[in-house]
């Protein structure tokens, strides 16, 4: 008699490839995470993004579903902080990218399953 093995047609992981660009060039350094929209089970996917390019493995990527995108960059600021202890003066990092990539994101995606996942957003700072 066989049994079936345990997670047996369950939904796999899938592998997530992409490109970034701002204004119109590849963004130099940043992170994309890609959050389950309601009705798409979780987890949540994130990677690194370096030359515009990101990629995630499909061990660590999404199942097939929708989900909201958020891509954040940072740089460094111009606002200065003081460090309490040492009394040394430092810019904060900030981010640079609108709101509508990352807090306020408009962004989504589509993952489907046994598929290529090859995502492209075209960013413009303004």
């Amino acid at each position: 008699m066989m049994i079936p093995a345990a997670g047996c047609g369950d939904t796999l992981r899938q592998s997530i490839e992409g490109v970034v660009t701002l204004d119109g060039r590849p963004l130099a350094e940043g992170s994309i995470q890609l959050l389950p929209r309601e009705g798409t089970r979780g987890p949540s996917a994130g990677a690194l993004i370096k030359d515009g390019r990101f990629s995630i493995d499909a061990s660590k990527g999404a199942f097939a579903g929708t989900f909201r995108v958020e891509i954040t960059a940072m740089r460094q600021g111009k606002q200065v902080r003081i460090d309490p202890e040492t009394g040394g003066k430092y810019l904060l990092n900030e981010q640079y990218l609108p709101a509508r990539y990352n807090t306020k994101s408009e962004l989504t995606a589509d993952i489907k399953e046994g598929q290529p996942n090859k995502l492209e957003f075209a960013l413009v700072s303004k």
